[in-house]
Parts: structure tokens; sequence; C-alpha cells
């Protein structure tokens, strides 16, 4: 269960993404960033997951940042801030509150791929 504020979010804002393909100025490298990003989520979860059995937090803050400013661009809104918790969280060193959060963060990228997929299909 994550955050009320968080849940009460869209999950996507396409907006934010037409707005990334207007800054680019070039629909390909924004479609480019768009499946690099898709293809990439199991991979950046699996190294979240693994930093944190590890509790190497360096590892945790450097996956965690990249997943929040990656979703941030691509108007993933609800996995944005949920990974803002789980960075705030681990500035606070709660790294057992961090490892609570997973299995949302893990549910939400899903849904959010989900999201992100059927709106730019490859």
């Amino acid at each position: 269960m994550i955050d009320y504020a968080i849940e009460s979010l869209p999950l996507f804002s396409t907006q934010t993404l037409k707005d990334l393909e207007r800054e680019l100025e070039n629909p390909e490298a924004c479609n480019a960033f768009v499946q690099i990003s898709i293809g990439m989520w199991d991979q950046r979860f699996y190294r979240l997951s693994r930093a944190a059995e590890e509790r190497d937090e360096r590892l945790l803050m450097d996956v965690i940042l990249s997943i929040e400013s990656s979703s941030a661009m691509l108007g993933l809104l609800q996995l944005a801030a949920l990974a803002g918790v789980l960075k705030t969280r681990l500035k606070h060193q709660d790294l057992d509150g961090v490892i609570g959060l997973l299995p949302s963060l893990e549910q939400c990228g899903a849904l959010s791929m989900r999201e992100l997929r059927a709106a730019h299909p490859a």
C-alpha cells in the first residue's frame, strides 16, 4: 500500500511525454528513450533489490535517483513520487523503510510500464 497522495496521482501523464518530445525536437529520439526505459525497468528493479539485500546504501541511492529522474522525464508520476519517498527514507537512514516499500515500487513500476507501452508502442 502506498501513500494516498501518491495513489491520487495519475500513473502516466501524456503531456509530460509530449513536452519531452517537443524539447528534444526529435520524435525518434523520444521514442528511443521511451523504449529503452521500458526495456530497462526489470534491470533497474533487480539492481535496486540486490542493493537492498546487500544493504548497499550508495548503490540504492544511485538506482533510486535513476528511477526517479527517468520516471519524471517520462511522465510516470506515481513511480517518480514513490521513488522520491524511497530517496527521502534513505537520506534519513531508514533502510528498513526503503525495503518495506520495494513491493509497492515493483507493482507501481509494472503498471507504469504497461501504461507507457500502451501510450507509446514500439
